[in-house]
């Protein structure tokens, strides 16, 4: 849950952007950097002999919040922290106009060598009181320097499989689909021997669209919600699990537990969670999915449909 403090904080979140990577000075191409899984991947150059990368991170916070309180000497805090090596490091950031902060996190060789997380803190004059942490970058980044990472492996895939005649899925042959796990990727197989699945999903007409969309909805629902609770069997300790494991926890956490930190929501559903967790899941796995809007499609329909017509 989110920490009591005894003085106001921020109750919005404050977001954080890597714009470019260099590694001793010379540009990576953007390629490394994956906003969607929060990462940069700084390997494909494979060398051994650099000496520190330069991240050029922006930070923003809301400004009507930070105008509207009752803080003083604004300031932010980015840090680069590694538990493998016990390193920890902070540089203040320059605020260009109000609620924007930006500059360059360095990683030096010497300090990591494994996953570096990069994330920032806003500190501020509260009562009197000089460098109250006032808010924490809600998602925070991770430079991986672990030789063989690529950036921007394809985590979630979908394929079709005749279940009848795949002895892979011999167990669920009569179900309309499924999903399959590795340490590097998540599937959803559906089955192209249940009779009218593929013909729906696939149909090119305007006609059917809201019954495409309402299935592909139900479908995507079962796959969120199979994949958090895979993902959850994984974590380890109070660690983010790794690849496409930690991608779904950072995404669905915040619907699940909105009231509070990644980190303590990380904890809470680790720790057993709030009663009901599988309908806060199922919630989680809906806006995911966007189910409301395809199934109110889907509704709006059928109500189109005459008594001549049925």
């Amino acid at each position: 849950m989110k920490r009591i403090m005894p003085y106001p904080v921020l109750t919005g979140e404050v977001t954080m952007t890597i714009r470019e990577a260099r590694l001793d000075d010379v540009q990576l191409p953007y390629s490394v950097i994956s906003e969607q899984d929060r990462t940069v991947v700084p390997r494909p150059l494979e060398r051994d002999d650099w000496e520190v990368i330069r991240l050029g991170v922006q930070v923003r916070a809301q400004r009507y919040e930070l105008d509207a309180g009752p803080w003083l000497s604004l300031s932010f805090l980015a840090t680069a922290s590694e538990r493998r090596t016990n390193a920890h490091s902070a540089v203040k950031l320059m605020m260009g106009q109000p609620g924007e902060w930006t500059g360059e996190v360095e990683i030096h060789r010497d300090d990591h060598v494994g996953r570096v997380q990069v994330s920032g803190q806003l500190v501020a004059t509260v009562d009197g009181v000089p460098g109250r942490v006032i808010a924490t970058v809600n998602r925070p980044w991770t430079v991986d320097l672990r030789p063989g990472t690529t950036a921007h492996r394809e985590s979630i895939d979908t394929q079709w499989a005749n279940f009848a005649e795949d002895s892979r899925f011999s167990w669920c042959k009569t179900d309309p689909w499924t999903v399959t796990t590795t340490d590097e990727t998540a599937t959803l197989v559906l089955n192209s021997g249940f009779d009218g699945l593929r013909a729906v999903l696939e149909s090119p007409t305007a006609a059917d669209r809201a019954t495409r969309e309402a299935l592909a909805a139900q479908i995507a629902v079962d796959l969120w919600s199979t994949l958090f609770n895979e993902a959850v069997y994984h974590v380890e300790g109070h660690d983010w699990p790794e690849g496409w494991r930690g991608q779904v926890l950072r995404r669905m956490l915040p619907d699940i537990f909105p009231d509070y930190s990644p980190d303590d929501a990380l904890h809470e559903i680790v720790n057993g969670g709030t009663g009901a967790i599988q309908a806060r899941v199922l919630h989680a796995a809906a806006k995911q999915a966007r189910m409301p809007r395809s199934l109110g499609g889907f509704i709006r329909s059928l109500r189109k449909v005459g008594p001549e017509d049925e």
